[in-house]
């Protein structure tokens, strides 16, 4: 009997290390705007935030406000959720319902506009919609924001805000002439040390793949709506449009038709909240690396590996 106990200790100790992983916040400023994003893994959702950050910066250059603003995006990273909304005026500051306080976070120095998302992805135009309500709202949001208890999406919050109700038809109505403009900008993909080969802008509500070349030219590849993943891997780039969507860009052996591949789909997927795990395994092949939930019988989630093969633009089963 020990002996079983010891051993399945050993499995569940193993597990948890195999698992076990610490939400973490990236902060960003872009003028008198301040980002952050609490989430689990390296998502691409990360730059996304920063293409938010420098859209608000845009926007709040036009209607000439310069106080303070936090964008405080909650990363609901393990499965769908209902996105929740919220507004206040203060330096931002989250209380817990078990007592405690964030400390040795830098949020803001003295009370600003304070909009807070809790949602599986954040949209450009539903987060510059619900900043232009702010902004233009702001009395009215000073006079009536209260103390609430917020405990969903494994968030367990005191924060303030104004009426939540009247934030999302706020979200639901049309966008202004002003947030329209401002969406038209053309922002790239933040990465300092990228010169050339694949990368993507934001601009009116698609996602953009180019080529760039050394002098600077750029070659439209496709469009996306969504855009879940992105990654250079080996000579050849991932595209994932949602958690089991994917194509793929190449063009060094010139043995496929078109640059880009056709869309494969990935099974059992639906359940996998951690990005994928991709490596050029040589030859013109890649493993695509991933945890999933099944119906069999053991520990779950369980860990599955596939093959693509860039030559022949073949997703094989391992």
């Amino acid at each position: 009997m020990k002996k079983v106990i010891f051993l399945f200790l050993i499995v569940i100790s193993s597990t948890q290390n195999s698992f076990a992983h610490q939400d973490f916040w990236i902060t960003k400023e872009f003028g008198n705007v301040k980002t952050r994003i609490k989430t689990g893994y390296f998502y691409e959702e990360i730059q996304k935030i920063e293409i938010i950050g420098e859209l608000a910066k845009i926007l709040c250059e036009k209607l000439n406000y310069t106080e303070p603003i936090l964008l405080d995006f909650n990363h609901f990273y393990v499965g769908q959720c209902e996105p929740d909304y919220f507004i206040s005026f203060d330096k931002g500051i989250i209380k817990y319902d078990y007592g405690k306080i964030e400390k040795g976070i830098k949020l803001l120095s003295k009370n600003g506009i304070v909009i807070r998302q809790v949602s599986n992805e954040f949209d450009p135009s539903t987060s510059l919609a619900l900043l232009e309500y702010a902004i233009l709202n702001l009395k009215t949001i000073k006079s009536n924001q209260k103390e609430i208890e917020y405990d969903e999406n494994y968030c367990q919050w005191i924060i303030n805000t104004f009426d939540t109700i009247k934030i999302k038809e706020a979200v639901k109505n049309r966008l202004s002439h002003s947030v329209k403009e401002v969406l038209a900008n053309k922002i790239y993909r933040p990465e300092s040390d990228f010169k050339f080969g694949y990368t993507y802008y934001w601009q009116d509500g698609k996602f953009t793949v180019i080529e760039l070349d050394v002098n600077g030219k750029e070659t439209i590849v496709s469009e996306f709506e969504k855009l879940y993943d992105f990654k250079r891997v080996g000579n050849c780039v991932f595209i994932f449009t949602s958690a089991s969507d994917f194509y793929t860009i190449n063009k060094t052996y010139g043995r496929r038709p078109k640059i880009i591949s056709k869309k494969w789909t990935i099974t059992n997927a639906e359940e996998n909240y951690r990005p994928y795990k991709l490596e050029y395994i040589g030859g013109y092949k890649y493993s695509i690396y991933f945890w999933y939930n099944s119906n069999e019988e053991g520990l779950q989630p369980k860990h599955r590996t596939l093959i693509y093969d860039e030559s022949t633009d073949e997703l094989l089963k391992l």
